[in-house]
């Protein structure tokens, strides 16, 4: 693939829909711009965030263009297939140096090193804040992710309402961060709406978690994108499995399980939200703030 690399004359990146796997796949794009490729991406979650990734060629995902000599994608499809010369896609998750038990980033930064012989390799996906975003400025305010795309990973939204109850109590200003089309589903009453915040872009979205203080939400891509930013993170998962390949892992976090009340996985995927109480959030939450906390010698 290396040889493939060096001979390409166009490259094109044609990401997920997922925020999420978009993100860690810019690992990939930031390395080869750092060794002096220039690949052309396809992607609606970068384009709407082409200031946070400066000197990116980004495009939207629609948008006709090509062929290109080399096509990378994380999983093939018919978007990718359709902008290769020769009608195949370089698929990341084929390769052997993406398998294992590694962390998602490692598994991108392995495939530009060891697959595309990149000799500069970074974990890092090339984000940068904005100059006009008061980066943490809001050192109260917590954002939160109370949704995800799949439900079966989405802690109760009742246990939501009450961690964001107790951390009012504790003085901080949580907000509760979901898309327009779920806003009705969760404005139930008037403490609800106070808290929600919904925004059409998500860069918007991404401007709210930068000057937060911190974050908070289920296995999700906002997750990524809050530990991308640097923002410190709390992530909650149903398994510790997931949470070792799929844990925001660019900047300080802190995972949440569920007490470990069952053996076999699928009751343990079954009953996580009843395992995994609000109290173990806050403590993992205190956690990561005593971390910032100046230490006296």
């Amino acid at each position: 693939m290396k040889a493939k690399l060096e001979s390409a004359v166009s490259i094109a990146v044609v990401m997920p829909v997922a925020i999420g796997d978009t993100l860690l796949l810019m690992v990939l794009v930031n390395n080869l711009i750092r060794n002096g490729y220039r690949p052309t991406v396809f992607s609606w979650v970068v384009k709407d965030l082409s200031d946070w990734f400066p000197g990116v060629d980004v495009r939207d995902e629609h948008e006709e263009s090509g062929p290109f000599d080399l096509v990378i994608q994380l999983r093939a499809t018919t978007a990718g297939v359709s902008r290769a010369v020769e009608g195949e896609v370089c698929e990341l998750v084929s390769f052997e140096a993406f398998q294992g038990g590694r962390h998602m980033i490692d598994k991108v930064a392995a495939v530009a090193h060891e697959v595309f012989g990149l000799a500069d390799v970074t974990r890092h996906n090339g984000i940068t804040v904005p100059h006009w975003i008061r980066f943490r400025a809001n050192e109260r305010r917590v954002a939160i992710h109370p949704t995800g795309s799949h439900i079966e990973k989405m802690w109760p939204r009742k246990k939501f309402v009450a961690l964001v109850r107790k951390l009012v109590q504790r003085d901080f200003q949580p907000t509760l961060l979901v898309a327009p089309c779920e806003r009705q589903a969760w404005a139930m009453g008037q403490d609800e709406e106070q808290w929600l915040r919904s925004f059409g872009r998500l860069a918007e979205v991404a401007a709210w978690i930068a000057e937060s203080g911190w974050f908070i939400g289920n296995d999700s891509g906002l997750g990524h994108l809050a530990s991308a930013l640097g923002v410190p993170t709390v992530s909650l998962f149903m398994r510790r499995g997931l949470a070792h390949t799929w844990r925001p892992n660019w900047g300080r976090g802190e995972i949440v399980l569920p007490y470990n009340l069952f053996v076999i996985g699928a009751l343990k995927e079954r009953f996580w939200k009843l395992a995994l109480t609000g109290s173990r959030v806050l403590r993992s939450f205190d956690r990561l703030r005593l971390e910032e906390q100046p230490r006296w010698r």
